[in-house]
């Protein structure tokens, strides 16, 4: 039986589809009304992925590695968002999607549990929908 920890580390690409899955059954209904709400669920989205990038960078790198720093600046420019505009939230979703396509490319610390390329269609995804109701 697998623990909760090694199912995270060895079944991400699961998870990854199921919050693809949930976040599209989400944001489809929510499509009219794009309250506040969809810009907070997009927050702790983007929050929780650059924390759980952290924690897999703990340890493997210098505490102020490019890891780090840009996970850093990514969870600063979405609180930001919220703060100021929504534009900020989505620039930061494609961001995250790029730098997860950079680490496809081999950059930066070795993440073998992390599935860089379903990270980087779920975000581009997600940023596209935010972007179509940022500018209704």
């Amino acid at each position: 039986m697998l623990s909760f920890s090694e199912f995270l580390r060895h079944k991400q690409h699961l998870l990854v589809s199921a919050c693809a899955l949930y976040l599209t059954l989400v944001m489809v209904p929510q499509l009219p009304l794009a309250g506040p709400h969809i810009w907070l669920t997009a927050a702790a989205f983007s929050i929780y992925v650059n924390l759980t990038y952290l924690a897999e960078t703990h340890g493997r790198r210098p505490p102020l590695g490019p890891e780090t720093l840009m996970s850093s600046v990514l969870i600063c420019g979405v609180v930001f968002g919220l703060v100021t505009s929504a534009v900020l939230i989505v620039a930061t979703i494609f961001a995250q999607g790029i730098w997860h396509l950079i680490r496809r490319l081999q950059h930066g610390a070795p993440l073998k549990s992390l599935n860089t390329l379903g990270c980087f269609v779920v975000e581009m995804s997600y940023g596209l929908v935010l972007l179509v109701l940022f500018l209704r």
